[in-house]
């Protein structure tokens, strides 16, 4: 595979999508950012916005003389937008793309097992195993990321955190080890790892900002707001089953549950650092520190 020096991003106005591009531009690539057609959404400053509708032809038209495509699309549902994914590697391999960056950013989806606790994942497997199929076509890598911090300390009473209400539920005693990865980190992640694409070429890509438990996380954010939390006792398998519950009876939010379930044990598939082992200085990306992260997280609420 020669040198990336020109990528794709679909999803471009989304969270991992928006930190994607902004490191890709800090590593000095040439970005393009993809959204869909008649949308408003910006891209970041310094990045091409070109609009798509997701036909073939559109989708050709905006991956030629693209290095690389990053795929940051997202879905909480089977069968959902994470599917199209094939649409987008056949007109990569029709453009003459050499690497292609599905949609993935949380647990891992390497184990087969991962879509009995979050269905939406079969959709990611799927993409993963269209992509082993075609790999003689084009490239890939699968980047894992964990428990996306930021991401999931906005939404209020994912995890069982509320920061606004100064409150936090406890699963399991608070000490299950879990990998956390903020977006920034998450973008700098797959532009070190385009700055590498021989290193990452086929290959399910293990990284982290940090291995945290909820009582380090709790601790750190005390820490930061100078405030004691109201903290209630909970229990994972609870969690996520109630997210199930909320699922079968047509809530697909409830999928939220059953993701934090999966980020707080269930399933082994979120401690990786111990289970597969992390590639952060093989690309060359710095742990963050967790007391400067929640600072700054903070700082901006």
């Amino acid at each position: 595979m020669g040198s990336i020096k020109t990528v794709a991003v679909l999803g471009a106005n989304g969270n991992v999508g928006s930190s994607t591009i902004k490191a890709l531009l800090e590593e000095g690539f040439q970005v393009t950012g993809l959204v869909r057609k008649s949308s408003t959404a910006t891209v970041p400053e310094g990045a091409k916005r070109v609009e798509v509708d997701l036909s073939d032809a559109s989708l050709l038209e905006a991956f030629k003389n693209q290095d690389a495509v990053v795929s940051t699309i997202s879905s909480i549902t089977p069968g959902g937008a994470l599917s199209l994914q094939k649409s987008f590697i056949d007109a990569a391999i029709a453009a003459n793309v050499q690497i292609f960056i599905p949609s993935e950013f949380g647990i891992d989806t390497a184990d087969p097992s991962a879509s009995r606790y979050v269905p939406f994942i079969e959709d990611k497997i799927e993409i993963a195993d269209y992509l082993r199929r075609n790999q003689s076509k084009i490239s890939w890598a699968a980047f894992i990321t964990g428990s996306v911090f930021d991401w999931g300390l906005n939404i209020p009473g994912f995890g069982g955190w509320n920061i606004a209400d100064r409150s936090v539920t406890v699963f399991d005693g608070g000490d299950i080890p879990y990998e956390a990865t903020t977006l920034r980190q998450v973008g700098k992640a797959i532009a070190k790892g385009l700055k590498a694409p021989e290193l990452i070429k086929n290959k399910y890509v293990y990284v982290n900002s940090f291995t945290v438990n909820q009582n380090q996380v709790l601790k750190a954010i005390e820490s930061a707001v100078g405030e004691k939390f109201t903290v209630s006792k909970g229990a994972v398998e609870d969690l996520w089953q109630s997210g199930a519950t909320q699922v079968k009876e047509g809530d697909p939010f409830g999928v939220l549950g059953m993701i934090a379930g999966a980020i707080y044990g269930k399933g082994n598939l979120a401690n990786y650092s111990a289970t597969k082992g992390l590639w952060n200085e093989k690309l060359g990306l710095p742990h963050e520190d967790l007391a400067e992260v929640l600072h700054k997280y903070l700082a901006q609420k």
